[in-house]
């Protein structure tokens, strides 16, 4: 039994966790904060790590991404996406993700991306939870509508892409198919929904429908709606106990895109929305393919960015940890009514404002007893032959 001593849980005091691994280790976490694992409500694996195929998004559009993953993606065998979405995995958990809800293109040939997410999902489940959504990225109506169905059988979660329609009453019979098919197979809903930039109604639609519990991801062009508006549709969003997935990462990136200046900020309205009572929670959505160029499966850099974006005060900001912790779990279980595995990660450093300043990445993740991952961060700053570690200098 390995003994991880001095370990500062939620920040409320030092600790020693035992860890019934087989070995005989003395670990000394030093003070570092750590909080159960993290979790990544939004991402598409299947394309994370393609941008060397696709090529780099020359208009920075999501229409320009959606067309130039589309172009490999009936390419890729099944064996191809298990080793593309394992190898996003890997990164993930190494960032202290081990809960995954990844979005899985029933456009794909073959349902290729469907197949390989639920295989994968099977694979890996010692070293984290995963829950597939059918996704249909270029719309129900504009693929195959039977395909669909069937991968809304073998998949967790019902996904939905009205602005994925060449028009808006198409988009809005796919969020009355995907209600039917919520009662049908008794299955939540998780729909990218209101992505753009001008006002659309789509969530507002979902949300009048019956259906089971739902969960809109991305919202973002409430940033362009009146007050008045939002907070009718916030009124909704809390009376059918929905969740709202923010994306910051990716929809930063590719919004506001038709705009010069001042330029939308592809962002749903967090604070507000915290702030009123609802559940949100973050996704990393993309990263290194043409959606989103950058990053490497780091939570915290979407859970920073929203930060930024959103003006949270140093308070707020270490309240938002929930937003990959607490109020992701509760919608994992609202979802599914499955119950996650009680993992953990601590950070490599002793408090979450030093998180925040120095982005270091993870010194240990736990997944069901055994350490998965670690990593340790060091450096010296070399003065007049005296030797200086400049993490010291970072007030906890």
């Amino acid at each position: 039994m390995s003994i991880i001593k001095n370990v500062n849980l939620w920040g409320k005091g030092l600790t020693n966790l035992s860890i019934d691994d087989g070995n005989d280790n003395i670990i000394d976490a030093e003070g570092r904060i750590a909080f159960p694992a993290f979790y990544d409500m939004h991402v598409h694996l299947e394309n994370a790590l393609s941008l060397k195929d696709t090529g780099e998004n020359e208009s920075g559009t999501l229409q320009e991404a959606v067309e130039r993953w589309a172009k490999i993606r009936d390419s890729l065998s099944v064996e191809d996406l298990k080793n593309r979405i394992k190898k996003a995995i890997i990164l993930e958990i190494f960032n202290g993700v081990t809960h995954i809800r990844t979005h899985a293109d029933t456009c794909s040939k073959n349902l290729n991306s469907v197949k390989a997410s639920v295989e994968v999902k099977e694979e890996m489940k010692d070293l984290v939870d995963i829950q597939v959504v059918a996704f249909p990225e270029q719309g129900v109506f504009n693929c195959d509508e039977k395909g669909f169905y069937e991968a809304v059988e073998i998949s967790d979660i019902i996904g939905g892409k009205p602005d994925g329609e060449d028009n808006e009453d198409l988009g809005k019979k796919q969020l009355e198919l995907i209600s039917y098919l919520s009662i049908k197979f008794k299955k939540s809903i998780d729909s990218h929904i209101d992505q753009g930039d001008e006002p659309t109604r789509f969530s507002e639609y979902l949300l009048g429908l019956k259906n089971n519990h739902v969960a809109l991801s991305h919202l973002t062009s409430i940033h362009s709606d009146s007050d008045e508006y939002v907070s009718r549709l916030i009124k909704l969003i809390k009376k059918r106990n929905a969740t709202v997935i923010s994306s910051p990462l990716t929809t930063v990136f590719l919004n506001g895109r038709f705009d010069n200046y001042p330029k939308r900020r592809g962002l749903t309205r967090i604070k507000q929305l915290l702030r009123e009572g609802v559940n949100v929670s973050l996704g990393h959505d993309d990263f290194q393919n043409p959606f989103f160029p950058f990053g490497y499966g780091d939570i915290l850099q979407a859970l920073w960015l929203a930060i930024l974006m959103e003006q949270a005060s140093l308070k707020e900001a270490e309240e938002w940890i929930n937003l990959i912790t607490k109020n992701s779990e509760k919608e994992w279980i609202l979802s599914t009514n499955e119950k996650p595995s009680e993992d953990l990660v601590i950070l490599d450093a002793k408090s979450l404002k030093e998180q925040f300043s120095t982005l270091s990445p993870r010194f240990m993740v736990i997944r069901k007893g055994k350490i998965v991952a670690y990593s340790n961060r060091s450096g010296e700053v070399i003065i007049g032959g005296n030797k200086i570690n400049p993490y010291s200098l970072i007030e906890p």
